[in-house]
């Protein structure tokens, strides 16, 4: 595959994301806003570095299930993921987006993923074609 094949995906991160019982303020001390931060970082160390588009989303309305995330790719599925934790899961998600960026539509079966991403996921949208 050359650098013109690669294909290249979305990660969007809810900085927004606590528990409920985690305070609001410093929005920088709250789990979502640290877990894009450790994925920037070992995103940016990493050599998919190019492939992944980091994006810090102020809510993806998964209150109940936080941190969240979500991956996409055009022409690829797109997965919903909650219960991420900065401390844990960080790597697990990079190992995740390694194995979708080799699916050519991006589908990941529940055995395929990282065992810390497969009962955190929430929903999975087939490609738009």
């Amino acid at each position: 595959m050359n650098e013109c094949d690669k294909k290249n995906c979305t990660l969007h991160v809810c900085t927004s994301c606590r528990p409920a019982d985690f305070p609001r303020e410093p929005a920088a001390n709250r789990p979502g806003f640290r877990l894009y931060q450790e994925l920037s970082e070992l995103i940016d160390s990493s050599i998919y570095k190019d492939q992944i588009e980091l994006i810090p989303t102020k809510c993806l309305s998964l209150c109940p299930r936080p941190c969240g995330i979500a991956l996409s790719s055009k022409g690829s599925w797109t997965y919903l993921f909650g219960d991420q934790d900065p401390k844990n899961t960080s790597e697990d998600i990079l190992e995740c987006i390694k194995l979708f960026l080799s699916e050519r539509n991006g589908f990941l079966s529940r055995s395929q993923r990282p065992k810390s991403l497969r009962s955190s996921i929430l929903g999975r949208i087939p490609p738009k074609e």
